[in-house]
């Protein structure tokens, strides 16, 4: 039987292969290739060339998500306390996907990746833009005894980790955005959403959910122009080519450093968050639905609010949209 997922392992690589060669190694005809062709460039936005006396190939290689190889780079302490990782190959949403496993009982320390989402989720509503096969779509389930309010500021530790990454990588000029966006020269790099449930008292079942640029593909299906904001990725910042599986390594490694330390470590978090936010000095404006503030942002507080200096006095703000004021 072909399907797309088994049809892509083939094709990732880049190179020709034959109708008869593939209608050989999945033992249907070559009119059964074409129709799963079409699907995975209707379903999946990738383009797929025919060439007469050649074959099919993708426009580019893909390095498609490995179990194995995502394992092998993690460290041992990560090793020994993930309960399970999932690789999906299409999902509404990670974060959907795994609140519904978490509420049939799924494990603290659960992960899911995919290689693409048809509605993932970013922040206030808005729509992560999720192409097939380039970038990181990743949630995990942390089950912590505290309640959600003891939480508040998880997604800025959570930022941390995310950034440790990027500097390990090279990129010296990645920071935070508040609350919990990760930044390069203006534009967006990589995302956060955070989803929890508990009592009061606690115990608490968190959702994490992270989303990254690393090789951002043109995408028939998700095209990129549907993004409302400056944009990047890890490939163009570096130039050169980023191994994913070696980069979600990296980042479930730095979330479980993380997830194991808080709330306890909240305040060095907190404190390393300072040394990353991209706005301190910044002539900003805080959008709320009744009102905006304009002022200086002057990094946050002790319990992650933003300290807006307006009008010769200091705003806390727990909430709101924040922008760079230019010009």
């Amino acid at each position: 039987m072909v399907t797309p997922q088994n049809l892509l392992q083939v094709l990732a690589d880049g190179k020709y292969h034959s109708g008869s060669e593939l209608g050989q190694v999945f033992g249907v005809s070559r009119a059964a290739i074409w129709k799963v062709i079409q699907k995975i460039e209707d379903s999946l936005g990738l383009t797929i060339f025919a060439v007469k006396g050649k074959g099919y190939r993708l426009n580019q290689p893909l390095e498609l998500l490995d179990k194995n190889i995502i394992l092998s780079n993690l460290s041992e302490a990560t090793s020994s306390q993930i309960s399970q990782l999932e690789i999906l190959f299409d999902v509404d949403s990670t974060n959907h996907y795994l609140n519904s496993k978490s509420l049939d009982g799924a494990l603290t320390a659960s992960v899911v990746v995919a290689e693409h989402q048809t509605n993932g989720q970013g922040r206030r509503g808005r729509t992560w833009v999720s192409p097939f096969g380039g970038n990181l779509y990743l949630s995990l389930l942390w089950r912590f005894p505290q309640g959600p309010a003891q939480l508040g500021c998880l997604g800025l530790a959570i930022a941390v980790a995310i950034v440790r990454v990027l500097h390990q990588m090279g990129v010296k000029d990645a920071g935070v955005k508040w609350p919990n966006d990760i930044y390069w020269h203006d534009k967006k790099l990589a995302g956060i959403l955070l989803e929890m449930r508990g009592e009061s008292s606690g115990p608490s079942a968190v959702v994490i959910g992270i989303g990254a640029n690393i090789a951002m593909p043109v995408s028939n299906s998700d095209p990129i122009d549907k993004i409302d904001q400056p944009w990047i990725d890890l490939e163009s910042i570096l130039k050169e080519k980023v191994e994913r599986n070696h980069f979600t390594a990296l980042i479930i490694d730095e979330v479980f450093k993380v997830v194991r330390v808080f709330p306890q470590q909240q305040k060095e978090l907190l404190d390393e968050w300072q040394a990353m936010d991209v706005l301190k000095g910044q002539p900003i404006e805080v959008n709320f639905p009744d009102k905006v503030l304009v002022g200086t942002a002057s990094g946050i507080n002790h319990d992650g609010a933003l300290r807006l200096q307006c009008g010769g006095k200091e705003v806390i703000c727990h909430s709101g949209e924040v922008s760079i004021r230019r010009g």
